[in-house]
């Protein structure tokens, strides 16, 4: 951690890494960067850290929760 300006520019760089960077219904760049016309903007509920998304090309809304591990299944044939 960086004692002289505190816990931000650590918190900033995972926030860079770990933000959606395209939109899950439509794939399309979210980041104004990156040429979209969406946001991402992260808060905290918790231990979980949350990421709100507006996509501005198909107008999806949502939030993305960050997780370490997922299960799933397999469909049965």
């Amino acid at each position: 951690m960086d004692v002289g300006r505190g816990w931000f520019p650590a918190d900033a760089d995972s926030h860079r890494r770990d933000a959606p960077r395209y939109c899950p219904a439509c794939a399309s760049a979210l980041a104004l960067a990156d040429g979209g016309q969406g946001l991402a903007v992260e808060y905290w509920s918790g231990a979980d850290r949350v990421f709100v998304c507006f996509c501005g090309s198909c107008g999806w809304s949502g939030d993305v929760v960050l997780s370490e591990r997922v299960l799933g299944h397999e469909a049965a044939e």
